[in-house]
């Protein structure tokens, strides 16, 4: 496992730093552009009864952030030039169809107020990531999407089966965290989390090869 870990990592190194560092600047620039300067007024989505039971703990913001854990490995562990191409063009898709929506119809998810003396990093969430933005939750699209991605990679190379139990675990927590955090409501995480499942099926998807048939039958 050591070995195939190392050479996963290895390879296509260099288009790996080379596409992270494009997405990474491309996905923030337009994600706080059009939150900084909507164009039209943004309606604040409507809170379910059980959005009225949902706590707000704001030390599940260790929870919330650590998707910025989650997102660069599977990437990382892709070795194929077309792994890579079909990641980039899921997380390209999903991020394309919610800027769409966030530009059309902008959405707001009001938070406590007052906002108590919480912790340093609540803080500066909240400094940076402003109210809107709130449907489709994108915070649970990338989970969801990362995590199928490391599924599929963790199947693929023959690794525990427990690992991808673990993935999923986290990706479950963090989408609880959105709205722990009052991030989001129940809708917002309910359509980031279609929104994330839709990109991986329609354009991440890969088929399943011998290697990894047998690996699953000997999970």
């Amino acid at each position: 496992m050591i070995a195939e870990l190392a050479l996963r990592l290895r390879a296509n190194a260099g288009r790996k730093i080379l596409l992270g560092s494009v997405l990474s600047i491309g996905f923030w620039t337009t994600y706080l552009l059009l939150q900084r300067h909507p164009l039209f007024p943004a309606r604040v989505v409507k809170a379910l009864p059980i959005d009225q039971w949902v706590p707000f703990i704001p030390g599940s913001v260790y929870l919330y952030e650590s998707l910025w854990l989650l997102l660069p490995i599977a990437p990382w562990l892709m070795k194929s030039n077309r792994e890579l191409g079909r990641y980039t063009r899921g997380l390209v898709s999903i991020s394309l169809a919610g800027f769409a929506i966030f530009f059309f119809f902008p959405t707001a998810c009001p938070r406590p107020a007052p906002v108590p003396d919480v912790n340093l990093l609540y803080r500066l969430l909240i400094r940076v990531d402003g109210e809107l933005h709130a449907f489709p939750s994108l915070h649970c699209a990338l989970a969801v999407f990362h995590g199928a991605c490391c599924h599929a990679v963790f199947r693929a190379a023959s690794w525990p089966k427990w690992l991808r139990w673990v993935i999923w675990i986290w990706v479950a927590g963090i989408i609880v965290s959105t709205m722990l955090t009052k991030q989001h409501v129940m809708l917002d995480a309910a359509g980031g989390i279609v929104l994330g499942a839709a990109g991986y099926g329609l354009c991440c998807r890969w088929p399943r090869t011998p290697e990894s048939e047998r690996s699953q039958k000997q999970a």
